[in-house]
């Protein structure tokens, strides 16, 4: 029984025809194609820098997580301010409003919804996240005003 190899044509090769030097090698290549890999020998050469747990020996990553983060610290510190005098602002703009009328309601509504404006895509893991009770308050404050435009 003669030995084939996948696409040549059917054409089997028999006896001494096997051991000629350009069959024998393309026997060797087909035999090479031919043997799977296990998965043994796929994690063998698999090393722990794969998986990441060398990143930092020489120190390089600890010192730019330690640059970020540092970074990221006073970009929260100057939200938080911001946040805050932008609080004081409308306080101080609502007296002055209130001072005029009697018996006007005082939320911060406002507030928040110039501070929610620029969350409307997605938060950043380093930015000020509002409350669940300053969003509680700012969405029945937005249903309100929708229902009360609706039926004015």
């Amino acid at each position: 029984d003669g030995l084939g190899l996948k696409g040549s044509g059917g054409y089997r090769y028999f006896g001494a025809a096997k051991d000629l030097p350009g069959v024998k090698e393309l026997f060797a290549r087909h035999a090479a194609k031919m043997t799977k890999r296990k998965r043994g020998d796929i994690y063998k050469y698999i090393t722990p820098d794969y998986y990441g747990l060398r990143d930092e020996e020489d120190g390089v990553l600890l010192e730019l997580e330690g640059n970020m983060a540092v970074e990221n610290r006073k970009k929260l510190k100057r939200i938080q301010e911001d946040f805050a005098q932008l609080k004081q602002d409308n306080q101080s703009h609502q007296k002055q409003q209130n001072n005029g009328k009697e018996g006007g309601d005082t939320d911060d509504s406002s507030v928040e919804d110039l501070f929610l404006d620029g969350l409307e895509n997605g938060v950043a893991a380093n930015e000020a996240v509002p409350s669940q009770e300053v969003v509680a308050q700012v969405l029945l404050e937005k249903k309100r005003k929708d229902l009360l435009s609706r039926f004015l």
